[in-house]
């Protein structure tokens, strides 16, 4: 093959992986991964969210996490709150014990945290809900989508 056809390959060659980049599908969807336990991470995101459950609940907590998703900057936590070692949270010495009279209350907690230059930060928290509180997160902060929970 004469040396004048190599850079003309060269273009076509690009050209056609131009064309395949472009046909991928717009935004490509991110996969929202759990931190592992006991890594940093996850660490400092439960550290975040137990400074806003403690503020609610009374010192101390920790979590039983049922789900964390994590996209980027993005996190979104799904747990119930306990006394450290597993006891339960004294519900009658907080603002949530009428609501457990009547029925009307989760002892799980939600919340949608991002990663700021000072840590990560608590944009919504929710606690005893009994309808999933993230439905009405979507769309109000720019979270990759695959962020939040989706309704089965």
């Amino acid at each position: 093959m004469p040396r004048n056809h190599r850079p003309s390959t060269v273009r076509t060659t690009l050209a056609a992986l131009f064309v395949l980049v472009a046909l991928l599908p717009v935004g490509a969807q991110a996969q929202a991964v759990t931190p592992p336990k006991n890594s940093p991470e996850r660490a400092a995101i439960l550290d975040s969210l137990r400074l806003r459950a403690e503020s609610e609940l009374g010192s101390p907590v920790e979590f039983v996490v049922g789900q964390m998703r994590m996209v980027g900057e993005w996190a979104y936590v799904n747990a119930i709150p306990q006394r450290k070692g597993g006891g339960p949270i004294p519900w009658t010495y907080t603002r949530y014990q009428q609501h457990k009279d009547g029925g009307g209350f989760e002892e799980a907690l939600e919340a949608l945290l991002r990663d700021t230059p000072e840590g990560w930060l608590v944009y919504e928290f929710a606690l005893g809900g009994t309808d999933p509180a993230f439905v009405s997160w979507t769309g109000l902060y720019p979270t990759p989508p695959e962020v939040l929970p989706t309704l089965n």
